[in-house]
């Protein structure tokens, strides 16, 4: 019962997230431009998730916009619009992650996003089995070569290579 709840509650935000984007002029992470506000300029992110571990990450949220539920050991498959990240870069940009573990306990930590370019990307989360969580933006994805997450702690399953051509 309590997984129903859950799974009504996420498809009615992510109704309300769609219902209150602004109109489909608005760029998005591929062609992303800064757009002034009042508190200086800023870049939107599409954004994505990986689950390093082997517990479910019921749902995550970056800066209260929801991200997805993941399954141990997957992520990357899809998108969510928007997040908006300052431009310039500026040392001491973090973005506030939560989320709802395996057993639905609500946890949030501040990330610090490393430094990434005026026209910003997408926003990707990580998960990591020694419990960080790691954030980048960029134009590229996980197992691509300039992709700043390499070697093991890629993985996302123990042992088993990134294999992005499969």
């Amino acid at each position: 019962m309590r997984a129903r709840q859950f799974f009504v509650m996420a498809a009615i935000a992510l109704l309300v997230a769609c219902d209150a984007r602004a109109p489909a002029t608005q760029s998005t992470a591929s062609s992303a431009a800064a757009v002034p506000t009042r508190h200086g300029k800023t870049v939107s992110a599409d954004l994505t998730g990986y689950n390093h571990t082997d517990k479910t990450i019921a749902a995550f949220y970056v800066d209260g916009q929801w991200g997805g539920n993941i399954t141990p050991g997957s992520g990357g498959g899809s998108f969510v619009c928007c997040i908006s990240l300052p431009v310039p870069w500026h040392e001491g940009t973090e973005v506030t992650v939560s989320w709802e573990d395996h057993e639905l306990k609500t946890q949030s930590r501040k990330v610090v996003v490393p430094r990434y370019s005026d026209r910003g990307g997408g926003i990707t989360v990580h998960f990591l089995r020694d419990g960080q969580i790691k954030v980048f933006v960029g134009m590229t994805v996980l197992g691509h070569p300039d992709y700043p997450l390499k070697g093991k702690e890629a993985e996302l399953r123990p042992g088993v290579p990134l294999d992005i051509h499969n």
